[in-house]
């Protein structure tokens, strides 16, 4: 009896659960047949069957659902040629608080691969993500000082990079000596008082005709064997200037200031330590004067000084970067690796610094 009663029981769970599984599969069947097409949804929001194609071929089903209204930039958006259906979705959200901005712009924006959308798409935020030393975490002082400057992007991207938005001598900190060769010495960044390079050396009168004749010994080695090079194409070069301690930088930049004034002398001469003398890493070549631009021996080091690790420290055309007037005799030691990609690239140790070092360690 019990047997009879387990098996009718089956059988009725059975019934039941067939019913409830032909419901389901009506119910699917009747919604596939009253749901649209996705196709036909877009004949439904306006669009052509040109612009349809474009849709269906451009974009992937997954976002099918975000398509709610008729848009005629969105056919555009798809259109660029810079289009990746990969960032779709990405494009229509950035797209949505910037619907009265370029096409173009929203597309180079977004394409960059950062998180803009806190940032109002613009022509000058387009170009300033193709330049090869943007910055993401110095967005907002870019955009502020290109909607106040009359600058291309990339001089906004160098400037900024190199605080030279700020005001010189404002914001400073002391400079990183664990950096070694590449410590930053500028208007930012200084030394103490009372810092001197543990490994200073002498430099014969073979290769020096001044007196601060003392330099980092591996400044140094590379300074002579400099020389030596220079030499076979009959360029002779001698050390002028090179390491100054703190307490020279004083009296220098002081006699200065008397002479010229604070606001002159700051043009050429860095403030007690400030100076990249007092790295022992510099050296300013066989005469301080600008007259020294014109000579075989200047052409001579812009064109090879790398080939040896040093780098033109202040160049013609970077004063507002460097904070200083162009020197052509001031050579400064950064090591092979470094001066090759500074040379290549046209940029300043600033500007290295803050891509390269600064970037990285953020």
């Amino acid at each position: 009896m019990r047997k009879k009663k387990r098996r009718l029981k089956k059988k009725v769970y059975l019934f039941v659960f067939l019913i409830v599984c032909g419901f389901i599969l009506l119910c699917s069947i009747l919604f596939y047949k009253v749901k649209p097409s996705f196709k036909k949804r877009l004949n439904n929001l306006g669009y052509n069957s040109k612009e349809v194609s474009i849709i269906m071929e451009n974009v992937p089903k997954r976002n099918y659902k975000f398509i709610k209204k008729y848009n005629k930039d969105l056919v555009n958006l798809i259109k660029s040629k810079d289009y990746k259906d990969s960032n779709f979705k990405k494009y229509f959200d950035y797209y949505e608080k910037n619907s009265n901005s370029d096409i173009n712009d929203i597309i180079t924006i977004v394409n960059s691969g950062y998180d803009f959308m806190k940032y109002t798409a613009s022509s000058l935020l387009a170009d300033l993500v193709k330049e090869k030393y943007f910055i993401y975490d110095n967005t907002s002082r870019y955009l502020d000082y290109g909607n106040s400057h009359d600058y291309n992007s990339k001089k906004i991207v160098a400037i900024v990079n190199s605080n030279a938005d700020k005001t010189f001598y404002s914001d400073t900190k002391s400079s990183n000596l664990n950096d070694d060769n590449l410590v930053l010495v500028n208007k930012f960044n200084h030394l103490s008082d009372n810092y001197v390079p543990t490994d200073l050396v002498a430099l014969s009168s073979k290769y020096n005709s001044g007196a601060n004749n003392k330099m980092r010994k591996e400044a140094a080695d590379k300074f002579m064997e400099m020389v030596d090079g220079a030499l076979l194409d009959n360029i002779i070069l001698k050390n002028a200037s090179a390491y100054r301690s703190y307490n020279y930088q004083v009296n220098l930049y002081n006699s200065y200031v008397q002479r010229d004034g604070k606001e002159k002398a700051d043009i050429y001469s860095a403030r007690p330590g400030y100076s990249e003398h007092q790295t022992g890493l510099c050296t300013d070549i066989n005469t301080i004067n600008s007259s020294f631009a014109n000579t075989k021996e200047a052409k001579w080091l812009s064109e090879n000084a790398y080939k040896y690790g040093f780098i033109l420290r202040f160049p013609k055309g970077k004063e507002d970067i460097t904070g200083y007037k162009y020197e052509s005799w001031h050579y400064r030691y950064v090591g092979k690796k470094v001066s090759k990609i500074i040379y290549e690239n046209d940029i300043t140790l600033e500007e290295y610094y803050a891509y390269y070092m600064e970037k990285h360690t953020s």
